[in-house]
């Protein structure tokens, strides 16, 4: 029994040896700096109050706090960081104890003897191996792993920054359709103010019936509109809480921001900052070069082996257990796999291949995207002071003929004309302001800029 101490500091020697003498394990732990890659959640609380007025930085938090696309991205990254740990676990000893019990009624003679008593027989071991060399092949594991665990911190960004834009886009479009609202109910109050006085004017014998016949069919037009802009309404709340992922948020109202505030940030600037700040672009220009580093350990498939094993076993009788142990290296050289190794680098030279194409293909979907969505940022702002003149134009239409209506000497139908251009002025005027917005955040989004967290211009 003496021989025991000795066996366990020999298994124990050989692990540590193996340990200490591959120091990249010491490397391929992530480090904490990477960390700054991630998104980070907002530290404003996720519920909504009911009643409360959300700001666009508000409807942002609560994005990053419940979206479910989001979430999912997260645990990607976990997974990714799991693997590195996957790859690194043959820099460790690898230890396995086994044990066994067997009741035996022998056959015959057995050690010797003619007694064909049953017996128990056990047996109890321990084996530890270590890796001590291979040529490279677990640290280029180790680094496709944390190519891929960067790249998932990329797919995250990204996540965050469509899941943000998605929010924006469904914020602004409830705005739009908030202020359509507004005119709605201003028109309603108008057409009944005009059937008011064809009433009035009718009843004086002044006007015929054909008048308020029209003010009540215009009216009735007007409520159909009314119905039509509160439904829209509500069903933009329902796109803007499902991007928040609170689909059952309670009711709330946002914060009116659908005014021109210009967005100076020059096409000339924009577009190097989207080549470099887009993380869709980087998680692909991260899977290029796992793709590489695939290459390189597919051409390390017929590189050998180096490692150590030592172990103790006991075994026999259960009165008569003997003990043994046994310690050594091996070297495993392939000889020849069927070009097993030839075909693994092809394929992973050909998938090296497509993703550079993709590399190539994104970059000039950004460069098309940022220059078609600053196209429309011009034509949205030269559309913007060209439609608040057409609502003041209308808008003095609209007094004229309500006036000269209102002294007798107009027609019903001078008014529905002068009132129907006022709303689409208003209307054209509220579209140019939203159309302003939407391209603004669709820069952003091309540019990757939800996703630094850089505030532009």
């Amino acid at each position: 029994m003496k021989k025991k101490p000795c066996i366990l500091l020999l298994i124990l020697a050989v692990g540590v040896s193996g340990f200490l003498s591959n120091p990249r394990h010491l490397h391929a732990q992530t480090s904490p700096a990477d960390a700054t890659e991630e998104v980070k959640s907002s530290g404003a609380p996720p519920a909504i109050t009911a009643g409360e007025t959300l700001t666009l930085a508000r409807v942002i938090a609560i994005t990053r706090a419940n979206q479910p696309a989001i979430m999912a991205a997260r645990g990607k990254v976990a997974a990714s960081q799991s693997k590195v740990g996957q790859a690194e676990s043959p820099y460790y000893p690898q230890i396995n104890a086994a044990t066994g019990y067997d009741r035996l009624s022998p056959e015959g003679n057995m050690y010797g003897t003619t007694d064909d008593k049953a017996y128990d027989r056990l047996a109890a071991g321990i084996r530890a191996e270590q890796m001590l060399y291979d040529f490279g092949k677990t640290a280029a594991r180790v680094e496709i792993e944390k190519t891929n665990l960067d790249s998932s911190r990329a797919d995250l960004n990204a996540a965050d920054d469509w899941a943000v834009y998605k929010a924006k886009l469904a914020y602004y479009d409830m705005l739009k359709i908030a202020r359509n609202k507004e005119v709605a109910a201003e028109t309603v109050k108008q057409f009944e103010q005009h059937l008011k006085q064809a009433k009035g004017f009718f009843e004086a014998g002044v006007k015929p019936k054909y008048d308020v016949t029209k003010a009540e069919v215009d009216l009735s037009s007007a409520k159909l509109l009314q119905i039509q802009v509160e439904n829209n309404l509500r069903l933009a709340r329902v796109v803007l809480n499902n991007g928040m992922g609170l689909p059952t948020a309670p009711e709330y109202q946002i914060e009116d921001t659908l005014t021109f505030v210009p967005f100076t940030l020059p096409f000339a600037q924009a577009l190097p900052m989207a080549l470099s700040h887009r993380p869709d672009l980087k998680a692909l220009i991260l899977k290029q070069k796992m793709a590489q580093q695939a290459i390189d350990l597919a051409r390390k498939g017929d590189a050998p082996t180096l490692s150590g094993n030592a172990g103790a076993a006991y075994n026999g009788d259960i009165t008569t257990m003997d003990e043994g142990w046994s310690a050594g290296v091996a070297l495993t050289i392939p000889i020849f796999n069927g070009h097993l190794t030839r075909h693994q680098v092809g394929e992973a030279q050909a998938n090296a291949d497509v993703l550079a194409a993709n590399v190539t293909s994104l970059q000039q979907t950004i460069y098309k995207e940022v220059e078609q969505n600053y196209l429309n940022l011009h034509e949205a702002e030269e559309r913007i002071s060209v439609t608040k003149l057409s609502v003041q134009q209308a808008e003095e239409n609209s007094q004229i003929a309500s006036g000269r209506y209102s002294a007798g000497v107009g027609s019903p139908i001078e008014v529905t004309d002068a009132d129907t251009l006022l709303v689409r002025a208003k209307a054209d005027h509220i579209q140019a302001l939203y159309d302003y917005r939407l391209a603004q955040t669709s820069i952003e989004q091309a540019i990757g800029a939800a996703a630094t967290g850089e505030s532009l211009p």
